[in-house]
């Protein structure tokens, strides 16, 4: 009976190592983390990831608590929704797939993953909701819907520059970088 759960460890530790393998790699540069993707690439080719996004919402589906999944799900939905991804700031989507993203980090985080790039993550998401509210929305919008879309963002502006603050505190070798970071703009409306 001991050697089978003995087998059965194994076997489970083997597939998921084995299923770990096709994750993106990742990189920390200038206090931003990032894919790593081939040559001078910054975002990934369109395509890229579409069965590694297929495999992880499968795999939130069925295990909703799966943190490892949930990060690198949100670190996809920010890499394809990034300012260099995405630089007009009404892009189709984008608002939409970094509120998705920012959910899964905070979820990350109240389920206790202690992987210092989630807290990274989180805070880049939080600063590149800021910039999604950046245009000029005059034109668009009623007073009531402008006052809304500034509480937001003085929110997510508010909690980016928290973030910041903290991973300054817990990073003294790159709080400079972390400072720069932070959110100085104000909503323009």
């Amino acid at each position: 009976m001991k050697t089978r759960k003995k087998c059965l460890t194994v076997l489970f530790m083997i597939g998921t190592l084995s299923s770990f393998a096709q994750l993106p790699q990742t990189r920390i540069t200038d206090g931003i983390v990032r894919t790593v993707e081939d040559g001078m690439l910054i975002v990934p080719p369109k395509g890229k990831y579409d069965k590694l996004v297929d495999s992880l919402d499968q795999n939130i589906k069925r295990n909703p608590n799966d943190t490892t999944s949930l990060f690198y799900r949100s670190l996809i939905y920010h890499s394809y929704n990034q300012l260099l991804a995405a630089p007009y700031q009404r892009t189709k989507g984008t608002l939409e797939n970094l509120t998705l993203a920012k959910d899964m980090t905070e979820k990350s985080i109240i389920l206790k993953m202690r992987d210092p790039r989630l807290k990274l993550l989180r805070a880049q998401i939080y600063a590149e909701l800021c910039f999604r509210f950046t245009g000029d929305e005059s034109w668009m919008f009623n007073n009531s819907q402008i006052q809304s879309r500034k509480k937001l963002f003085e929110g997510y502006k508010t909690l980016a520059n928290r973030y910041y603050d903290e991973l300054a505190k817990a990073d003294e070798n790159h709080a400079y970088e972390y400072s720069r970071k932070k959110i100085k703009y104000d909503y323009r409306l």
